[in-house]
């Protein structure tokens, strides 16, 4: 009776159950990610970094997951993201019900050589990096048909709001387009238009 609740168990760990290494590549890093899938649903549960071929960093990541639907090319991004020359990555954490998509972020450390966890960046949805001005773009939407495009500085380090545009349709059938900026730590209505 064991010796066949035991195959049964291990018959249905096999079907519901699934594990993948991933592999990305970028500036003479390797990048090994697990992913472990059950019933439609995904996770990254180890992230194993190489640097020219050798073994730096193992990273457990914090709660994430994701559709198994979702193709292994959109689970990790690699690029500079803090305007310092160097690498950085991100990870899927979730997947709304809609798109966007939040992410977990590491850093590159140039004195320790480690990538370093930053929560700080969760904050921002889909970025976009602007490497002329040294910006940070997020696109998201809240309510509806409630569209954001928030604007980021790296001062000292720290990541800051320093603009936001709002985007809703109003009863005239237009858009209403406002545009906040940070004034004293504080967002502030600059100007509100229909288009």
């Amino acid at each position: 009776m064991k010796k066949t609740l035991l195959i049964i168990t291990f018959l249905f760990s096999i079907k519901f159950y699934s594990q993948e290494i991933i592999e990305f590549n970028k500036s003479g890093f390797s990048f090994y990610l697990t992913k472990d899938c059950k019933i439609g649903e995904c996770k990254i549960s180890k992230i194993i970094v190489f640097k020219n071929g050798e073994f730096i960093q193992e990273i457990i990541p914090s709660e994430n997951d994701f559709s198994s639907f979702i193709n292994n090319e959109s689970i990790m991004e690699i690029e500079d993201m803090n305007f310092d020359s160097y690498i950085d990555f991100r990870i899927i954490k979730s997947i709304p019900a809609e798109y966007p998509f939040p992410y977990l972020y590491w850093m590159y450390n140039e004195k320790t050589e480690l990538f370093e966890k930053n929560i700080d960046y969760e904050k921002i949805i889909s970025p976009t990096f602007d490497y002329e001005k040294n910006i940070i773009i997020s696109n998201w939407h809240g309510y509806l048909s409630d569209y954001y495009t928030d604007y980021y500085k790296l001062i000292e380090g720290n990541l800051n709001l320093f603009e936001r545009k709002f985007t809703k349709p109003n009863r005239n059938g237009k858009r209403q387009i406002e545009i906040w900026k940070v004034i004293n730590g504080e967002l502030k209505l600059i100007s509100s238009e229909e288009k």
